[in-house]
């Protein structure tokens, strides 16, 4: 953050404007937090004390010389308060979570050793059940009040801080393993580490391999290394597995222009679906189009970097130079795959894998039930810490903005491709009207950078501003035995 930013801010916040006032807490709360936690020891305690330094922080604004040293300013504060509480409040000694939200949302002068615990929390909150999992990760890792927590899961309150009482407990011994030096990886990953590889040995498509990915997909941080390996040895046992003759390129390009690009009715403004593009278009001034051009990209390095397991194999997909480090937002129109469920519901291919309990089941349901959405693809990225609570405010701004008249609903969202996720639902419409969130580090990114993907889909939309059904299109034929039908 630029310090004339933090002038400016701290100078609107002397004249009492809300907006500056605001803009100090969001950007510099959980860092006071993290520093009353180090004087502490005590999450509660820190709470208590960050909050009470910055309502003495901005009753002595005036008395603040330099207004860019606002930061270093307010942490002499926050130390003084923390330890004033600490000292009238006689606490056990017991070791409690570790509150820093991330390695990224970090000094880039934080020790090594701080930011590998930073990772070993998550992994240790990753292994929780669902439920405290959720609230752990809203409250503490994704900037959520506990009033927009319980929101969020709509539960009350007193559940949400049940929840969170239960979960400090659970990863208490976690902690001091982690204090201690030992990793805590549980034995269950790696029994199902095993499984996986066991089950490799079957081919990948045996009912005992399938049983065995579900449960890696499931494990955060997700193996990986590990599944490539498994990906490369498949591929190799395949004559030709680099290779891709000019049919099949054909073919394939052919699909991927369709997929990396809007559809008929999504271009028409006068169709319902056309006509919610432009208005969350026209919503979000600050994102800039790209489009993806399919003549230029190489299928066959494309072919050969998903051999060797390089996450490079879809930068293709990405809008020109956002792998630097500035901060960027983009919007572009897909078209994202989709399946509608026996019971109705519609879901994610992950999302079904999750939730059909054989590969034959699976296979079933998405020759049967695979859609095609049209979409809008909106990436964001800044060298800060983003939180899921800012992707939430945004899609809400959005359905304040163009459904107005239609509830909105949020949920949380899991997938290997997002630190943090969730899904949107406008009204009793099936259909998700957006899901996304914060994503894991991507390869070749600078450090310190965070990114936020979501896939708005369109139907959802176009049919609360027309109140018309809009159903999603039919998933053409693809596999290489149809094509002659196509």
């Amino acid at each position: 953050m630029k310090k004339n930013a933090e002038q400016n801010w701290v100078e609107r916040a002397r004249q009492g404007e809300p907006a500056a006032i605001a803009e100090l807490y969001r950007h510099y709360w959980r860092a006071a937090r993290a520093t009353a936690y180090g004087v502490t020891g005590d999450i509660g305690l820190a709470e208590d004390a960050a909050s009470e330094a910055f309502y003495a922080a901005l009753d002595a604004l005036q008395d603040l010389k330099d207004p860019q040293r606002f930061s270093p300013w307010l942490r002499t504060i926050v130390v003084r308060t923390a330890g004033r509480l600490k000292a009238s409040k006689s606490k056990d000694n017991a070791v409690e979570l570790q509150t820093l939200p991330d390695a990224k949302s970090q000094a880039p002068s934080v020790p090594l050793e701080q930011r590998e615990m930073a990772a070993l929390i998550h992994e240790a909150v990753a292994n929780l059940s669902q439920t405290l999992r959720e609230a752990m990760s809203l409250f503490y890792f994704e900037g959520y009040s506990l009033k927009e927590a319980a929101r969020f899961l709509d539960v009350p309150g007193g559940t949400l801080k049940r929840r969170l009482h239960e979960g400090r407990q659970r990863l208490r011994d976690a902690a001091k393993r982690i204090l201690k030096g030992a990793k805590p990886m549980d034995a269950k990953r790696k029994q199902i580490l095993q499984q996986l590889t066991d089950a490799a040995d079957e081919g990948p498509d045996s009912e005992a391999f399938y049983q065995a990915m579900r449960q890696a997909f499931r494990l955060r941080p997700m193996p990986r290394d590990r599944l490539v390996k498994i990906w490369r040895r498949h591929m190799a046992a395949r004559q030709g597995a680099t290779s891709m003759p000019p049919e099949e390129k054909r073919f394939v390009r052919e699909w991927m222009d369709r997929i990396y690009g809007p559809s008929e009715r999504a271009r028409d403004p006068n169709h319902p679906v056309g006509a919610a593009a432009q208005a969350i278009r026209a919503a979000l001034p600050e994102f800039q189009e790209w489009h993806v051009d399919m003549s230029k990209v190489d299928l066959s390095q494309i072919k050969r970097q998903m051999f060797e397991g390089k996450e490079q194999a879809f930068s293709f997909a990405l809008p020109p130079g956002f792998a630097e480090g500035s901060s960027g937002s983009h919007v572009s129109a897909r078209q994202a795959w989709l399946v509608q469920d026996e019971d109705g519901s519609v879901r994610t291919t992950y999302e079904l894998m999750q939730a059909k309990a054989t590969r034959d089941a699976l296979t079933a349901q998405m020759k049967k039930g695979s859609r095609l959405s049209d979409a809008l693809y909106l990436l964001w990225k800044r060298p800060e810490a983003l939180e899921l609570r800012e992707v939430e405010e945004q899609l809400r701004r959005l359905a304040e903005l163009i459904t107005p008249d239609t509830p909105a609903r949020f949920c949380p969202f899991e997938e290997p491709h997002y630190r943090a996720a969730l899904r949107m639902q406008l009204g009793d419409n099936p259909i998700p009207a957006a899901i996304g969130g914060v994503m894991n580090p991507l390869s070749g990114m600078p450090d310190r950078v965070d990114i936020a993907a979501v896939i708005i889909h369109l139907e959802p939309w176009a049919s609360a501003q027309s109140g018309q059904i809009i159903e999603l299109a039919e998933f053409p034929a693809f596999h290489s035995k149809d094509r002659g039908s196509q």
